[in-house]
């Protein structure tokens, strides 16, 4: 399920990947410690938790989401046991991403991009730039793998240094 908001371009997104360490004390070349920040996000953001689901309690094809309660104003990360156990005993690059890319839900909201229609659509049918889950993917892939550090790198460095999977170093070579 996406959401419309307002547009970004990727190098505006690459600036808020810049802000976003910054808040975290993440230096700019530095590989993000994923784990950290996600105990660490509540001093920044309020209203924000995270809990460890049993794998039971989540659609199969859902490894972590971002909830919010509007009327609150708060947030809460809901994460698959077998992905946080996968990130945190086995480093595991994909699910790095996963929980990093819902904190980026967040962090997008908080500077406003909040949907602006609240239906979903289909996939496909939102351009990237405007869609909520294109803007948190490509801002997670900013902040895991930092542009001007990486824009020289091979895909196997990439991994190496940053933790990512092979199919976000990809990516990241191509964009």
């Amino acid at each position: 399920m996406d959401y419309i908001t307002k547009p970004v371009k990727r190098i505006q997104l690459r600036k808020f990947a810049t802000i976003f360490r910054y808040l975290f004390g993440i230096a700019p070349t530095e590989r993000i410690k994923v784990l950290d920040v996600l105990d660490r996000f509540h001093s920044v953001f309020d209203n924000v938790s995270y809990v460890v689901l049993e794998d039971y309690e989540m659609p199969p094809n859902i490894p972590a989401r971002c909830s919010i309660q509007e009327n609150e104003g708060t947030f809460r990360i809901e994460i698959k046991n077998t992905v946080y156990v996968g990130a945190y005993e086995k480093n595991i690059g994909a699910f790095l991403d996963f929980i990093c890319h819902e904190m980026c839900h967040v962090f997008l909201y908080r500077i406003g991009f909040t949907p602006i229609m609240n239906r979903s659509f289909d996939n496909g049918k939102i351009p990237a730039y405007c869609s909520v889950e294109w803007q948190a993917k490509a801002l997670c892939g900013e902040i895991m793998m930092p542009y001007e550090a990486t824009k020289n790198m091979t895909v196997e460095e990439i991994m190496k240094v940053y933790g990512v999977s092979r199919d976000s170093a990809r990516y990241r070579k191509r964009y």
